[in-house]
């Protein structure tokens, strides 16, 4: 298939020309550099945000599936197995093109491929002279996987009606054909257009003058792909262009006898760049535009942002916790005046690194600056509670793949996972209670601590999936105690969920956080941001479905005192 791969330039005026990106009057007041700038610079950035934001979509479902897609390989049956040394793997990206009429479009492409590294593993690709799609394991996977995804993972993007571009690649070794037996299973086929070894050729093949030439096998393998495709469910609701791309190889071995695919879904994203646009007129993406407060202007304080996103399988993982921390270290450099050098962040990271790269940099500041400082810690990951129903957070290194408890035929985690007795005990083990967590700075004194935690802890995932749990003994949820000057804001209490909020690609609690940053730079006493973002985020994820009411721990002595502080200090 030719390579997407427009002119940008051209592109880019087209589309803005096309979409009429237009920056409102109002958000030049909130611009993320002091300097104004012009509306063709504001329609660059929509642009750019725009793709960007798409690109980080599509990232994210693409590590999902990748995930999936292994477990559902080590699941198997036996006679269905890779070897250990085949790996399949997907990757996607967005495109901006033009239809044939020249229109802008912003294409969603799906690769899927497979490769067999050592010698012992190649036995999954076709075997010789074969070229039924089910005869090789790995093109057998790729297919089965596709379907999978296409009616799991991506069934908004293969919406109905849809056009799309499937193009085929099969290959064959440079082993000499006399004659193999075609049984006519896909019809005969007579100056069939595809592409042979980089050039246009016309194919023809029929069942009573048989296979005669690599470019005839390498052809007939593709349309077998093709009839497997069309027999599933996945590519049934779409309108499908299937384009084959032929190749012989100059050396001989199975290594070179594939198939791999590549699906174009046209227009995936013009209706999600336009609902973009408009949000973005109205000021909607905290990601976007973010204020700036004089550089270093906070200097007393010290930020720590532990992001969990990537967990081990059979966890899934959790959806947009490593934008969620991101974006907060810019709003605390950017927005609260932070110097760069005392804001650390800790992406998908195990309890020991929390502790050797986290929390020992923050006590070891404390100690140096004598307590003269204020400390933010953050987290967004998963959480869970104990048999007494006390949170614990979960880095992303938990490994439970050797427990009973988590073994899944489909590859998933397996629903409704209650563990108790010891099995909870080795997963509690890897996780840190909010006793430990508090705890390490007992002895140690600052200004102020704050802690914002972005997770669930009863058993739900922020996509609203269960997770899994552990087995109480209570019955009702009680905060826990913690010392004097810690105020702890939570996205729900421990019992409830803490959901994402996918437009944003957000928790729901950290974007309202932003947005309250984004909106009073800051400066709002934690009092007006907690009944703020109380007030907001509970609106919004009721009329999604999935009300959300965040919570606060407040240190025992506090009292009333918390309410006045800011997280600007100078």
């Amino acid at each position: 298939m030719k390579d997407l791969q427009p002119n940008h330039r051209h592109l880019l005026i087209v589309w803005l020309l096309a979409l009429v990106f237009v920056m409102p009057a109002t958000a030049s007041a909130q611009s993320a550099d002091p300097a104004p700038q012009s509306e063709n610079q504001y329609n660059d950035d929509f642009h750019a945000f725009i793709i960007k934001r798409l690109k980080q979509n599509m990232q994210l479902r693409e590590k999902s599936m990748n995930k999936q897609v292994q477990q559902l390989l080590i699941n198997l049956p036996n006679s269905e197995k890779l070897y250990d040394e085949t790996f399949v793997r997907i990757t996607t990206d967005v495109v901006e093109d033009t239809d044939e009429n020249g229109t802008p479009e912003i294409n969603y492409v799906y690769n899927i491929a497979y490769n067999c590294h050592h010698f012992e593993g190649t036995e999954d690709d076709y075997p010789s002279a074969a070229y039924l799609w089910s005869s090789s394991n790995s093109c057998r996977a790729i297919c089965n996987l596709t379907n999978q995804m296409i009616g799991q993972e991506l069934s908004d993007i293969f919406a109905a009606g849809r056009k799309t571009t499937v193009t085929i690649t099969s290959t064959s070794d440079a082993a000499e054909i006399s004659h193999i037996n075609y049984k006519g299973e896909y019809g005969d086929f007579r100056y069939m257009p595809a592409v042979f070894n980089d050039e246009n050729v016309r194919i023809s093949l029929n069942q009573k003058d048989g296979i005669t030439s690599n470019a005839q096998l390498s052809y007939i393998r593709a349309q077998s792909v093709r009839h497997a495709l069309e027999g599933m469910d996945g590519l049934k609701r779409t309108n499908n262009d299937f384009r084959f791309v032929t190749r012989c190889f100059e050396m001989t071995g199975p290594h070179y006898r594939r198939s791999s695919l590549q699906i174009v879904v046209h227009g995936a994203f013009n209706q999600a760049a336009r609902d973009m646009e408009a949000a973005l007129n109205n000021d909607e993406y905290v990601d976007f535009n973010i204020p700036y407060t004089a550089e270093n202007a906070n200097s007393k304080t010290y930020a720590l942002i532990i992001a969990e996103e990537e967990y081990m399988a059979p966890l899934p993982n959790c959806d947009f916790a490593a934008n969620d921390g991101s974006v907060l270290h810019e709003y605390f450099v950017r927005t609260l005046g932070i110097p760069t050098r005392h804001v650390k962040v800790l992406n998908n990271v195990s309890r020991q690194e929390i502790f050797d790269n986290g929390i020992h940099w923050l006590k070891d500041i404390i100690t140096a600056q004598r307590g003269d400082v204020h400390i933010i810690i953050y987290y967004a990951g998963h959480g869970i509670s104990n048999e007494k129903m006390l949170p614990y957070l979960l880095p992303s290194s938990v490994d439970v793949s050797s427990l009973r408890n988590f073994r899944s035929k489909t590859g998933g985690l397996p629903e409704g996972v209650v563990l108790s007795g010891g099995t909870a005990e080795k997963v509690l083990k890897q996780g840190i209670s909010f006793d430990e967590l508090t705890g390490c700075f007992n002895k140690v004194e600052a200004l102020s601590y704050t802690f914002i935690i972005d997770a669930s802890f009863n058993g739900i995932q922020r996509n609203g999936k269960e997770f899994f749990n552990i087995k109480k003994e209570i019955k009702k949820y009680r905060s826990p105690r913690v010392r004097n000057d810690i105020v702890i804001f939570m996205a729900c209490d421990a019992d409830k969920t803490a959901y994402s909020f996918n437009d944003q690609h957000h928790g729901f609690f950290t974007y309202y956080i932003l947005k309250e940053l984004k909106f009073t730079r800051g400066e709002a006493t934690f009092q007006q941001l907690f009944n703020n973002v109380t007030k907001n985020q509970a609106y919004e994820s009721s009329l999604q479905g999935k009300l959300q009411e965040p919570a606060m721990i407040i240190g025992g002595k506090l009292g009333n005192n918390w309410g006045d502080r800011t997280f600007i200090n100078n």
